[in-house]
């Protein structure tokens, strides 16, 4: 028992410890370069700006949307948790690893910020349509359904932010709509990946 302590204790530590650590000290270093202080880099965003509560509450809601999406699929895909064929892992793995980059962009802003909206929304929409033909087959199979659903959703918000100068309506009347289909697009998402690491881990492994 104090043996395997031991080796748990070992691989926490290297596996999150110092991973953790190294961020810490990279964002403190990287942010000391840029001029902004160690205060403001630690402290809570709405504290630092002083923002009223719920202020960027969807928005951050939908952070933690797309983290649980990713935590799950990811999870599932290289702790083996699920079964059948390795094409059903790869398509968690691919579907986690996606997950998590738009849980980034939506949070550091990339795609407004860095490269261009234009770049990514093509690029998402080429990844997309990449995951829908090499794994047709398990999404066939387990929930596709809800996968879809979620593509319809995130793509409407893509469209009505690429077009929206095209509408009569108020740029705050857009927003309501793009950022809502947003929302109920990164929900079905997640949906989607609960549904599939369920229906996959009950496989026979054979």
């Amino acid at each position: 028992m104090q043996t395997e302590s031991r080796s748990t204790i070992r691989l926490t530590v290297l596996t999150t410890l110092v991973p953790a650590a190294l961020l810490y000290l990279i964002a403190l270093t990287w942010s000391a370069a840029e001029g902004i202080s160690s205060t403001m880099v630690l402290r809570d965003l709405a504290q630092a700006c002083d923002a009223p509560l719920g202020q960027g509450f969807l928005s951050s809601v939908g952070y933690l949307l797309w983290m649980a999406a990713a935590a799950i699929a990811l999870f599932a895909a290289t702790t083996h948790l699920i079964r059948g064929s390795i094409v059903n892992r790869q398509f968690a793995f691919c579907g986690g690893g996606f997950s998590l980059w738009l849980c980034l962009d939506d949070m550091f802003l990339v795609h407004d910020r860095y490269l261009g909206q234009s770049f990514l929304y093509i690029t998402y929409s080429i990844f997309t349509v990449l995951l829908l033909f090499c794994f047709r087959e398990p999404l066939k199979r387990f929930a596709g359904d809800s996968f879809l659903l979620s593509v319809v959703f995130l793509g409407s918000s893509v469209l009505i932010d690429a077009f929206q100068g095209i509408f009569p309506d108020s740029y705050e009347t857009v927003q309501l709509f793009e950022e809502g289909a947003k929302f109920l697009g990164i929900a079905a998402w997640l949906a989607f990946w609960c549904h599939y690491v369920n229906a996959t881990s009950k496989l026979s492994s054979y």
